[in-house]
C-alpha cells in the first residue's frame, strides 16, 4: 500500500503541505511503564509516532525544521511524565511543511497522512490510499481491507530472504538513525523552545 503511494504523489504536482495524525483513545494514557519516562524514554511521540514518522521519512526525507509541543494534562493528577498528546510542526528546505498530531486520549481512532500538493492531493489512511482532485473528488482510490495480516506475513517473508541473502536489506540500521534524529529533535526543541535541524542529530 504504501509502495503506491510515491505514485501518486508525482500526480499531485508541488507538494507543500503534510497534515498527519495518529490519535486513539485510552482512559489511562500513563499506564504502566509507558508513563514513566525514565523507563519509556519518552510518550507518545517515541511509543507510537514512529509509525508516521517512518511514513514521512520514506516519502520525504529528513525535515530541515522540527519543533514539538507536548503535555500530560490529558489526566489532571494522572501521576505520569511521558507526554500523552504531542503536536509537531515539521519543514523542509523547500517549500513543503506541515504538522503531525500524536496522542493516546484524542478520539477516535485516527491513523491518517494527507499531502497536499499544487494540483490535487493524496489522503493515505488504514487500508485505504486515495487520490484527490483540488475540490476534493476522489479520482483514484487503491484499498486493502486486510493489509495489517498480509502485510505482517509479507513483511516476515521478505526479511527471511534478506537474511539467506535473496533481497537487500533496504531498512537496516542506518536507515533508522533518520528516525532516531527526527524523535530526539522533538524532545530537544520542546526543551529548548525553539526549531531544531533534526540532521544535527546524526
Amino acid at each position: 500500500m504504501h509502495a503506491s503511494v510515491a505514485g501518486l504523489l508525482d500526480q499531485i504536482g508541488v507538494p507543500f503541505l503534510i497534515d498527519g495524525q495518529y490519535t486513539f483513545h485510552t482512559d489511562d494514557p500513563g499506564a504502566g511503564w509507558r508513563g514513566d519516562i525514565r523507563q519509556a524514554g519518552g510518550g507518545c511521540i517515541i511509543d507510537m509516532g514512529y509509525h508516521l514518522i517512518g511514513l514521512l521519512l520514506w516519502s520525504f526525507g529528513l525535515p530541515s525544521r522540527v519543533i514539538a509541543e507536548f503535555s500530560t494534562a490529558a489526566v489532571p493528577g494522572g501521576g505520569y511524565d511521558a507526554e500523552d498528546t504531542a503536536v509537531i510542526q515539521l519543514g523542509y528546505d523547500t517549500d513543503l511543511y506541515g504538522s503531525v498530531l500524536l496522542s493516546r486520549w484524542v478520539a477516535p481512532k485516527t491513523e491518517r497522512l494527507h499531502v497536499v500538493g499544487t494540483r490535487g492531493s493524496v489522503l493515505l489512511a488504514k487500508g485505504q490510499v486515495q487520490r484527490l482532485d483540488l475540490h476534493g473528488a476522489v479520482v483514484e482510490e487503491l484499498t486493502r481491507p486486510h493489509a495489517p495480516a498480509s502485510a505482517a506475513t509479507a513483511q516476515i517473508d521478505y526479511f527471511c530472504r534478506v537474511l539467506d541473502g535473496e533481497r537487500p536489506n533496504t531498512s537496516g540500521p542506518k536507515q533508522h538513525l533518520a528516525h532516531a534524529a527526527f524523535i530526539a529533535s522533538c524532545y530537544r526543541s520542546k526543551a529548548a523552545g525553539r526549531y531544531i535541524d533534526p540532521k544535527e542529530m546524526l
